[in-house]
């Protein structure tokens, strides 16, 4: 059983990220609240920035929960491997936005969340759930909020 680490918790770099991306989201959701901009009745396309602020929210918690409990990543050591996995995921995001154009929205997630995922797993054959399953049920997942949900529709192409 992991206990948590609270000694070595401000020395780790997913701690202040996952602080940054809790305060992004609490202000953001603070603007819509007493700022300017007013979103409409029930969900629909308005209804997203608060989707998002909220999703922000609970992602810089689990962030900040792992760094808590030290299942964060150590410094790395290589700075070509950093490089040129920055590079492929830089690659991989232009080629989402090639494709969408004439595979559709929902094809061309599932191919860049797959190749993010290969970029970013040390095995990735080996955690093939990890790297196959979670893209296709994370993009099943953005099509049902976008599209049944908020009712906004996602680019269409050759297949979907």
């Amino acid at each position: 059983m992991l206990k948590p680490q609270f000694n070595k918790l401000l020395t780790r770099q997913d701690f202040y990220t996952g602080l940054v991306a809790m305060s992004v989201g609490a202000v953001g959701l603070l603007d819509i609240v007493y700022g300017n901009w007013r979103p409409g009745p029930g969900l629909g396309p308005h209804a997203f920035p608060q989707l998002a602020y909220v999703t922000l929210i609970c992602a810089g918690a689990v962030i900040m929960i792992e760094a808590l409990f030290g299942k964060s990543d150590e410094f790395p050591e290589n700075l070509r491997a950093i490089v040129s996995t920055g590079i492929g995921l830089v690659a991989v995001g232009m080629g989402m936005f090639w494709l969408i154009g004439k595979l559709g929205l929902g094809v061309s997630v599932v191919i860049t969340l797959i190749g993010a995922s290969f970029l970013l797993t040390r095995d990735p054959l080996k955690h093939w759930p990890s790297t196959i399953v979670v893209p296709v049920v994370a993009t099943a997942v953005i099509w049902l909020l976008f599209v049944k949900l908020i009712n906004v529709p996602l680019p269409r192409g050759m297949f979907f």
